[in-house]
């Protein structure tokens, strides 16, 4: 049993940050605050151990108070040791992720402090805006007036272009880069709406390239875009950003799909928004849906090769598993440095149960990123391939299992899917009574379907997989 303190309810969890219960369930919801939840009765109770709230505030804020619109929280001072305690109260856990020190300039955090958590401000009027690369139009819609392509000053405007160009590149360095010049961009001018937005997708695909944790990458993303959306209500771009972050860190997808069809709605000629609506839609198990609008992503983005692996990866998340191994193949041949091409390649050999081809495809991601958390977790697969495949898996459930302790992964729909996919039985089912007991809800259909089909004849896996399995939401037309 573990001897960490455990506070319970909100109203202690607040106290502990001398907080508001709205500021600390607000953490917990957009930043990654770990707290734990036992569903029941009308409200559902939650709970949070001491020392996963102090690891999570050094973390997230270490020495800068100034990344929320109080003072960041401090621990009480009996709490706070010289070293980082070990964490969490789990045998499994390895350790902490190193701290990290990318922040926001303080002039925008002040000005950031003053926005709220208000979602989707949709206004009446419409206006159209396309963004695409460094090419960027503007049409007013209704009483609006015309929204501005660029913004006003010369330098502002060549840093925010070079920004666009810096994001497309889809490098490390190239994506520090953007953020820095959509930061000096809404320095020089506030209230340009598409700056907010660009410095939201930069943070979303930063996120994909390391460096920075999910929860770090989602909440700055979540400020910028709804940051946009205050100023510019009819900005497809930002509506864009957070169905991205309703999806991939919410766990909304009702809302993602609201936010994407409002982006489509304001502009059905951008393909980025086409490509990542797609993307969603294949994760959902819509694979049709997902093809038309891949279709319309290559049509407006000819060339692109960020749409080509996604759109490979989907026929995996169809079912059509050589088909997507094939297509990976080739596009690692032609772009042997793109990470996310083997990161797709490390799913589908996961799926095939093929753990030695999961743990190349993991040893070269982990190469191109040269990231130190991920360069150990490769060592520590290749090892455990190496003395026995079989149960290799398992070095990459108890990673996953340490990225929840952290509150960098929300549900453990990807670790069940680790030990399906080998077929260990004991560890799948301990993953799924743990996610029943926690109320998770699993929307990818492209994983669940897997593991429905290959325990079909097993009553506890199916019962189990039914009560954590949600619908999809009601998408309308596509």
């Amino acid at each position: 049993m573990s001897t960490h303190k455990k506070l319970v309810g909100w109203k202690a969890i607040a106290a502990y940050f001398s907080r508001d219960r709205n500021t600390v369930a607000r953490w917990a919801r957009e930043r990654g605050l770990p707290v734990h939840v036992i569903p029941g009765g009308k409200q559902r109770s939650v709970f949070a151990f001491e020392n996963e709230l102090r690891d999570w505030a050094m973390r997230n804020f270490g020495n800068d108070t100034t990344t929320d619109e109080t003072a960041a929280p401090t621990p009480p001072a009996a709490a706070v040791p010289l070293a980082p305690a070990p964490i969490p109260p789990r045998p499994e856990s390895t350790g902490a992720l190193p701290p990290e020190n990318p922040r926001l300039p303080a002039r925008i955090l002040a000005r950031l402090r003053a926005l709220g958590p208000g979602r989707r401000m949709l206004g009446v009027g419409v206006a159209l805006c396309v963004i695409g690369g460094a090419s960027l139009f503007a049409m007013g819609g209704g009483a609006e007036a015309p929204r501005s392509a660029f913004p006003q000053g010369a330098q502002a405007s060549a840093d925010f272009i070079a920004a666009r160009d810096a994001w497309a590149r889809r490098t490390p360095a190239d994506l520090d880069r953007a953020i820095q010049l959509y930061e000096k961009v809404i320095r020089a001018e506030p209230g340009f709406a598409p700056a907010r937005a660009g410095l939201a997708e930069a943070w979303l695909i930063r996120r994909e390239y390391g460096a920075v944790t999910d929860a770090r990458a989602y909440g700055a993303a979540r400020i910028a875009a709804q940051k946009a959306i205050s100023l510019d209500p009819g900005l497809p771009s930002a509506h864009r950003a957070l169905g991205f972050i309703d999806y991939w860190w919410d766990n909304d997808p009702a809302g993602a799909v609201s936010a994407f069809q409002r982006a489509l709605a304001l502009d059905d000629r951008d393909g980025q928004t086409h490509f990542w609506f797609a993307n969603i839609l294949a994760d959902l198990g819509q694979d049709e849906a997902a093809e038309r609008h891949y279709a319309q992503a290559r049509l407006l983005s000819p060339g692109s090769v960020p749409i080509a692996i996604e759109h490979a990866c989907a026929q995996w998340q169809a079912g059509r598993d050589q088909r997507a191994l094939q297509l990976l193949e080739a596009l690692r041949a032609q772009h042997p440095a793109d990470p996310t091409i083997r990161n797709c390649l490390s799913w589908v050999h996961i799926g095939l149960g093929d753990m030695a081809g999961a743990a190349q495809a993991y040893r070269e991601l982990a190469t191109l990123r040269r990231e130190p958390d991920l360069l150990a977790l490769s060592a520590r697969l290749d090892a455990a391939v190496k003395q026995d495949p079989a149960t290799a898996h398992r070095v990459l459930i108890e990673d996953a299992r340490r990225e929840i302790a952290l509150g960098t992964r929300r549900i453990r729909e990807v670790p069940a899917f680790y030990a399906s996919a080998v077929g260990d039985r004991a560890e799948m089912l301990g993953l799924l009574h743990e996610a029943v007991l926690l109320g998770e809800r699993w929307y990818s259909q492209s994983v669940t379907r897997r593991m429905e089909a290959k325990w079909r004849h097993d009553a506890e896996v199916t019962r189990l997989l039914r009560q954590l399995r949600a619908p999809p939401p009601r998408l309308g037309p596509l």
